[in-house]
């Protein structure tokens, strides 16, 4: 890693691009907070900089929110619902997801206006306006919650919709479908393709960097609790930012939990090792089980990531989720596999996988 000395940022070079210095500890913190104080102490250079950042935060979400969408009519249509009844469910939702205003939701125009507002929000700052500047960065956060939220819950429309019309089953195969490029990347974790410390600080960046993304924790502003229990490290939020924010009221906007009208979300009512065996998890927040934990134990015997999900209806008064990333894959306890209708492996690696699949054929 190639630290930048008079920059908040240093370039990682697993990633490719430049991200916030500090240690994992120093990556709960909201970048938004970070840019105001920053704008506090006239670090306007610093300020600029972190600010522009968040959108490298937000990025993820806003491309697979918006590849996902499109992937996830096409598996509607490809499994035999007809063009027109998508269309219809379309028109529902766009109903339902209309601006405060009552102009219609538009996705596109939504990314644009963040980043039009943070490109402000940097000329503030470099003509040394510190009142503007705060401004700006707070409606910037504002548009980008706004464009966030609904992206989600059109995604989650969608998928409560395929659970209906195919049946709750195929919510895994699709989520397979949705995070195929996702599976392709994990493959990068495996320790026989590289040091188990490297990909351990790797996972915990990506999952800091997008929580803060997602805008999770109090008052959404990416917030996030860093967590050290020797042998595994975690990061704790309440609210997540995408799934878990579903589980509870809204007070921005005067929703109550999006399991209840008028969204009516979908949540497990039968146990599938997609979703941990339980009852009560959201159908968004199952590709976390999938990505994190399912499809790594199948190809290099151990999760990337340990899940603490919440479940619904107990969510509903703040259930806090929590991602964990262990020191040692070795040390993950067989409670983690069996949850999933798994065994904890005797090997781990690609290869062992491989071989073990290859002596139950």
């Amino acid at each position: 890693m190639v630290k930048a000395s008079n920059s908040p940022l240093e370039f990682h070079e697993g990633l490719g691009y430049a991200i916030r210095k500090g240690g994992w500890s120093d990556q709960q913190t909201s970048t938004y907070t970070l840019v105001e104080q920053a704008i506090a102490e006239d670090r306007f250079s610093d300020a600029e900089e972190l600010g522009r950042y968040t959108v490298r935060e937000a990025l993820e979400a806003h491309e697979l929110y918006r590849d996902w969408l499109a992937q996830t009519r096409q598996f509607l249509i490809d499994k035999g619902v007809s063009p027109d009844d998508v269309a219809v469910e379309q028109d529902r939702i766009a109903g339902i997801l209309k601006l405060p205003d009552g102009s219609p939701f538009d996705a596109d125009r939504g990314w644009q206006d963040y980043q039009d507002l943070i490109e402000q929000f940097a000329g503030a700052c470099a003509s040394g306006d510190g009142g503007a500047a705060l401004l700006l960065l707070e409606q910037a956060r504002k548009t980008w919650r706004l464009t966030h939220d609904r992206k989600h819950d059109w995604l989650c429309f969608l998928i409560t919709f395929a659970a209906a019309r195919l049946g709750e089953a195929e919510v895994g195969p699709l989520w397979d479908v949705l995070l195929a490029p996702s599976y392709d990347l994990y493959q990068r974790y495996d320790v026989e393709k590289n040091p188990w410390r490297q990909s351990a600080e790797l996972l915990i960046q990506i999952m800091a960097e997008a929580l803060r993304g997602h805008l999770s924790g109090p008052g959404r502003r990416g917030d996030i609790e860093f967590i050290d229990e020797g042998h595994r490290v975690g990061f704790r939020f309440a609210p997540c930012g995408s799934g878990g924010r579903t589980y509870q009221a809204d007070p921005d906007d005067g929703v109550g939990p999006r399991m209840e009208a008028p969204y009516h979300f979908g949540v497990t009512r039968e146990k599938h090792d997609w979703a941990w065996n339980k009852t009560g998890i959201c159908y968004y927040c199952a590709h976390c089980c999938a990505a994190m934990e399912l499809e790594p134990m199948r190809m290099f015997g151990y999760p990337a990531r340990v899940v603490d999900p919440p479940t619904w209806p107990d969510a509903r008064t703040g259930a806090h989720c929590t991602w964990w990333v262990y020191k040692d894959p070795a040390d993950v306890p067989g409670e983690v596999y069996q949850r999933v209708g798994r065994k904890k492996p005797e090997h781990i690696g690609g290869s062992a996988m491989r071989a073990a699949k290859k002596d139950t054929a």
